[in-house]
Formats: structure tokens, C-alpha cells, sequence
């Protein structure tokens, strides 16, 4: 599975786009553009890919992603399925670093902004009054003309800017894979994974995705995601654990099944250790809101 480079051309020659999609699942490839990216996914649930970091995304969530940051929002297998009717929707925003020219971005005045480009490279996710504050004016500008979208993205990237409601996504130091290569061969670690979590990944499988020999892939993927293929693994069976534990009432040991794991004591202790919580008290903490 070869990764997907975006370059957006900009409708009529604008300086950014701003992009609705409404589609059966979302865009099921790892990518990367050169872009900076606003995204407030609308409707669906499934997972999320920033750089190395990986948890559950459900609809309501504001994302802001820097230029070049690999990333990816697989939707849960049931979108995948022919009979399904839920559609995922998203709204999202594309610019450059200098989409308002270069003497703009190097003004004293826009320090703060170049600070938030930066803060961005390892994607952030805002919450609270910051993230109901930008939708509300993403929402407008999604139907305003050119003239009252570049105020509103100002307006936006404002907001952005001076909030501390957010968390970083990719960990400290983290280093986008800039070599084709790379980006290719985790391009298919990733597919091969998502396709086959909830069943027996074998290091010799998932090495041969990679064309590397067990011990070579070990290397290779811990010095380019910061974390062995089986913390990785973990990560993504018990964020599709977290989603079966809210959306329904499944018996804790059947969502441990379903989830890939065989020992129900070993996927409580896992669960633990990733979220902080055992699995019952994850669904009752949920149900409280």
C-alpha cells in the first residue's frame, strides 16, 4: 500500500480551501500533505493515526494538524460493510504556512501564530469553549464567500492560537518519515494491522509487510514510531476495546474477544496500563458522562 501525498489545488485561485466530505467511511489511507489542516469530524467513529500516536475519534472531535504530519482516520469496520447507512462527514480546512504571504508570517505581530505552526507539528486536539468556538466559525465560513473565509480563518487561527484547551497527539521529538520509503513501508504496517488486529499478528507476519527479517523490523519501527510493534498493537486493540465498551452492552470478556485478545486477565491488564482504568470502571465512567 503506496502512501498518499496531497497537494490541494485551491478553488478560483484562493489562498486556502475549506472542504466538506460526506462519504460512507472515511479515507482509509496514510498521508501527509504540505498543508496545515483544520479537521472537525461531524459524523462517524473509527481510529486516528497523528504521526505516532493512535486512539479512538468519534464525531465532535477538532483536530489541527501541521505541515507534512502523516495521519489517517480509518472508520470502524462497519462502514466498510455493503448494507451500511451511516455516513461519516467531516469539515475541514487546508492552508500554508504563508498563505497570507511571506511579509505577513514574519511580521512581529504574527509571532504567537508562527509559535501555534510549530506546537502544530505534532497535531493538536482542542476541546471545551476553544473547539466549540472554531466549528461554530468554521460552519460559517463554510458558507460565507472568499472575502469573509480569509476573515474567518484569521478569526480561527486567533482562536487557535492563544487557547491552552488542547493536548499534543505526537510524542516529543517525534520526526515525520521524510524518505518515501519509509512512509510506503509503514504505510502497509498500519493497513496490514487495522485489517487484522482483532485476530493473531505473528512478528513473522507483519515483518514480511514489511520486507524486513523480525529482528531488522523490530528496529526499523521502533526508531521511526518510538514504541515496539507490540505497545503499538496494544494501542490499537484497546481503543477498538474503548469504542465496543461505550457504543453498547457487551459482556466486558466478549469485547476482549473481540478486541484480539485470548487471556481476559491480560487484556485487563493491558487496558489498565493504556487508559488508567479497568474496563468496567471505563464503561461506568462513560455512562456518568
Amino acid at each position: 500500500m503506496k502512501p498518499i501525498y496531497h497537494r490541494f489545488n485551491f478553488e478560483g485561485g484562493t489562498s486556502f480551501g475549506i472542504r466538506k466530505v460526506a462519504e460512507s467511511f472515511f479515507y482509509n489511507r496514510w498521508h501527509y500533505h504540505p498543508e496545515l489542516e483544520i479537521s472537525w469530524v461531524q459524523e462517524g467513529t473509527g481510529t486516528r493515526l497523528v504521526g505516532d500516536h493512535v486512539e479512538p475519534f468519534k464525531a465532535g472531535e477538532l483536530v489541527v494538524l501541521g505541515a507534512n504530519l502523516p495521519h489517517l482516520w480509518r472508520s470502524d469496520d462497519r462502514y466498510f460493510l455493503a448494507d451500511n447507512t451511516d455516513m461519516c462527514s467531516s469539515l475541514a480546512i487546508h492552508f500554508t504556512e504563508d498563505f497570507a504571504g511571506k511579509e505577513f508570517g514574519n511580521l512581529p505581530e504574527t509571532r504567537p501564530l508562527r509559535d501555534f505552526f510549530a506546537r502544530a507539528g505534532r497535531g493538536l486536539k482542542f476541546f471545551g469553549d476553544t473547539r466549540d468556538r472554531v466549528q461554530r466559525k468554521m460552519a460559517e465560513m463554510a458558507d460565507s464567500d472568499d472575502f469573509s473565509r480569509l476573515v474567518g480563518l484569521l478569526d480561527v487561527l486567533r482562536i487557535l492560537t492563544f487557547s491552552r484547551e488542547y493536548v499534543p497527539l505526537a510524542s516529543i521529538g517525534y520526526a515525520p518519515p521524510h524518505a518515501l520509503n519509509d512512509t510506503e513501508r509503514l504505510a502497509r504496517i498500519y493497513h496490514y494491522t487495522f485489517a487484522h488486529y482483532s485476530g493473531k499478528i505473528s512478528l513473522e507476519e507483519i515483518a514480511a509487510e514489511a520486507a524486513l527479517n523480525p529482528p531488522s523490523f523490530c528496529r526499523y519501527f521502533k526508531s521511526k514510531v518510538r514504541k515496539t510493534y507490540t505497545q503499538f498493537l496494544s494501542e490499537v486493540r484497546i481503543g477498538q476495546a474503548c469504542k465496543l465498551l461505550i457504543s453498547g452492552d457487551l459482556p466486558v470478556a466478549q469485547v476482549c474477544f473481540e478486541s484480539g485478545y485470548t487471556n481476559f486477565s491480560h487484556f485487563n491488564r493491558h487496558f489498565k496500563k493504556i487508559t488508567g482504568l479497568t474496563p468496567v470502571e471505563y464503561r461506568r465512567a462513560y455512562q456518568k458522562g
